[in-house]
């Protein structure tokens, strides 16, 4: 299993290395923006505030102090590109994981090992792994310095605490993906399932907020990963992190029940 599992990570090399790099480009290029935003002087509270509140949490988290470089940082990079952009990606990803083998008739080989589906299916998605924490610790470790060549100041240790459980979080959306690539047998269906269950849980999350039908967000990833609480209150709530925890378990366990029984077709 360890072998596949390696194997499957050398594999993403490239693919990890090109996704971290442009995360890292965002990452720059968001601090960079930051002090002429906060010297032009607007309102932000203000502006933030005339959007509708599924606005507010779809795109901003929200967050209403873009005045700061930790809410800056919310609104602009870790709401949009970090909680919907790669929890997509993620999930994505793993949804290639088994169909991509099945579709491409490579499946025969690694059933033909002496390797259980199960730890076939646990060896795969231990392969994310390595890309899910490489993206976030070097994203980390580029925070700080461009934070601190621009003269800002922040607390390292708020940003440590937000990128571990982002790497717990889209953790949980590849666990969803990795459900999707045992469904099917085709990639593309995989991938679309994958990425319609993460990107339509999400905005169905945003859309709902503050509304009677709010309990259908209950089904979004993204409700049980609050940003802003995380780094701006320095709050971590035991619960959601217990839900995405639980995500990640069954999806990995449900994944590899449902590879054990379907059929492979030869």
């Amino acid at each position: 299993m360890r072998d596949i599992a390696g194997f499957e990570a050398r594999r993403r090399l490239r693919g990890t290395a090109l996704l971290t790099v442009v995360m890292v480009a965002f990452v720059g290029l968001t601090v960079g923006l930051f002090p002429s935003i906060a010297e032009s002087g607007v309102d932000f509270e203000a502006y933030v505030e005339s959007f509708p509140p599924e606005v507010q949490t779809a795109f901003l988290g929200g967050v209403t102090d873009l005045g700061t470089v930790e809410g800056f940082l919310l609104t602009e990079l870790y709401q949009l590109i970090w909680v919907l952009v790669l929890g997509a990606y993620f999930a994505y990803a793993a949804a290639s994981l088994v169909a991509g083998d099945v579709e491409d008739r490579t499946a025969d080989l690694l059933l033909a090992s002496p390797v259980s589906r199960s730890r076939i299916v646990v060896a795969k998605a231990l392969s994310l792994l390595p890309a899910i924490v490489a993206v976030n610790g070097v994203a980390f470790l580029a925070l700080l310095v461009f934070v601190a060549v621009i003269g800002e100041t922040v607390d390292p240790l708020d940003f440590l605490r937000l990128h571990a459980l982002f790497v717990l979080y889209h953790a949980a959306n590849a666990a969803v993906g990795l459900v999707a690539s045992v469904a099917v047998s085709r990639v593309r269906h995989a991938r679309a399932g994958a990425l319609g269950a993460v990107v339509g849980t999400y905005f169905l999350d945003a859309l709902t907020v503050e509304t009677d039908y709010e309990w259908l967000g209950t089904a979004a990833l993204s409700r049980y990963f609050d940003a802003a609480e995380i780094l701006v209150d320095a709050e971590v709530d035991p619960g959601d992190v217990g839900v995405l925890v639980v995500v990640c378990i069954v999806g990995v366990v449900l994944a590899a029940e449902l590879f054990e029984r379907r059929d492979v077709p030869g």
